[in-house]
């Protein structure tokens, strides 16, 4: 069964706390996805039908168009949570039926989905008939001479860079036989693609800063704005969202003081502490802004201010009779209740080209639909089917609301601060929670260290005619 109209099912944070897991993937596999084998059985996805749409230009058939397709566009067969009674009848929660759903791709979410626990999105771009055009879709971005602007230029060399990346590690043994050859020619000609449109550096400085749009129309909060209230943070590093987005984006926490504070390391230092009792105590709310990184016409990694989602918990006390079950209220010990308002925005880049001084930005609200689980957009999970001889199989993703994706992550009432929610050994001291100057891009700079760390990296800086020092 297919569901009508252009749902934005989105990617929503991954919990703080899956950061040891994903950095153990690195580390074990070298690739995104799990280990597969000849009895693997994938989650279905395919192509959409009609082709590809007006992103990057009018032109559906524009070469950027169609690379963005390939990327970007699916038909995704899935579950429905109960959330959507249209779903019934479910088993323990979750429908018993299939539906589908067309993904155009034109939001936060990283290239060739589904590709963590498995490599469905590889697969697509890499089998005929999708293959050849492909193919060709990057040959004729190469060849042609048409007048990209920096933003556009920007924008897809983010594209491409997600898409180099997945494509980098090999597939299992099986599939390499196949696909190994064709994965190499594609990671060439995408290689090639970024050297030939990245910016200059001075070109990169002067990107336009999106975030103010999304103050301006959307009444989000001005975090960056001196005096504001908000402090950006740091305790560890790397983030989970850094790690899960391979250092090609770094995201910004920060938080709202209820008042100002006569000394603020003091307080930021009895986060952690907090979140037993209060999590949210001292605080009127939580944001986290994500931003690009680009490659330089040299191959150097630099920051931007180019914001590709921004996540906001704004907490307010209401009364018991002014709560809905859906609001997931954390009562407090005065017999009132704490709960959270989400404000959520993600890039578009067809608005932000047409509309520069939109800055992009398409805000979603807390019942818009959205996948369940942590690693991905449109990503199952792996389930255990108790023995060698059972076929291993990726249940279909789930559709939840977006208020639930987040209470995957941030408990039902949203109060759930991960950044500080770690496990600590007795007689165990951390390092102090620091505070970051908002007019830089520390936590950037972060990433790009460890970015200059990777193989993909490395193999792709081949391409600029230069190489970093490997740590």
């Amino acid at each position: 069964m297919k569901l009508p109209g252009n749902s934005r099912l989105r990617r929503w944070s991954l919990a703080l706390f899956c950061s040891a897991v994903l950095v153990l993937f690195a580390a074990v596999g070298g690739s995104y996805s799990v280990a597969q084998d000849a009895s693997y059985t994938p989650p279905k996805a395919a192509l959409l039908d009609g082709g590809p749409k007006a992103i990057y230009s009018s032109d559906p058939n524009d070469s950027w168009n169609r690379i963005f397709y390939y990327l970007f566009s699916r038909r995704i067969e899935m579950r429905l949570s109960d959330q959507f009674p249209e779903g019934a009848p479910f088993v323990n929660g979750v429908s018993t039926r299939l539906f589908e759903r067309d993904e155009i791709g034109d939001r936060a979410i990283d290239p060739l989905y589904p590709s963590n626990f498995v490599n469905t999105g590889k697969h697509l771009v890499l089998t005929d008939p999708a293959y050849a055009t492909f193919k060709k879709a990057l040959q004729d971005a190469l060849d042609d001479n048409v007048q990209r602007s920096p933003l556009a230029r920007a924008l897809m060399q983010s594209d491409l860079w997600g898409a180099h990346d997945i494509l980098f590690f090999p597939f299992p043994r099986a599939d390499e036989k196949d696909l190994g050859q064709l994965r190499a020619i594609v990671l060439d000609l995408i290689s090639r693609l970024i050297k030939k449109i990245a910016l200059t550096p001075e070109q990169i400085k002067f990107l336009p800063d999106n975030y103010p749009a999304a103050v301006r129309a959307r009444s989000f909060p001005d975090v960056f704005a001196k005096d504001s209230g908000w402090i950006e943070v740091l305790w560890f590093y790397p983030r989970a969202h850094d790690s899960f987005a391979g250092f090609r984006r770094t995201s910004r926490l920060f938080l709202n003081l209820k008042e100002p504070q006569s000394d603020v390391q003091r307080f930021l230092g009895g986060m952690p502490d907090r979140q037993e009792s209060n999590p949210i105590s001292g605080l009127d709310g939580v944001a986290l802004v994500t931003q690009l990184l680009l490659i330089d016409s040299q191959g150097k990694l630099q920051p931007t201010s180019l914001t590709s989602e921004i996540q906001v918990r704004l907490f307010e006390t209401a009364t018991k009779d002014s709560i809905k079950p859906s609001d997931g209220a954390l009562k407090m010990m005065d017999g009132t209740f704490e709960r959270a308002r989400l404000q959520i925005c993600e890039i578009s880049r067809k608005l932000f080209l047409q509309e520069p001084e939109s800055g992009g930005l398409v805000q979603e609200d807390d019942n818009s639909p959205a996948y369940a689980g942590r690693y991905g957009f449109a990503e199952g999970e792996p389930v255990d089917q108790g023995g060698p001889d059972q076929r291993t199989l990726v249940a279909p993703p789930i559709q939840v609301t977006l208020r639930g994706r987040c209470a995957f992550c941030h408990r039902d009432d949203l109060t759930q601060l991960n950044t500080f929610a770690i496990a600590r050994p007795p007689h165990w001291h951390p390092p102090p929670v620091r505070r970051l100057n908002s007019n830089e891009h520390e936590t950037a700079k972060l990433a790009i260290e460890e970015k200059e760390k990777q193989r993909e990296f490395q193999a792709l800086l081949v391409y600029f005619d230069r190489r970093t020092v490997r740590h």
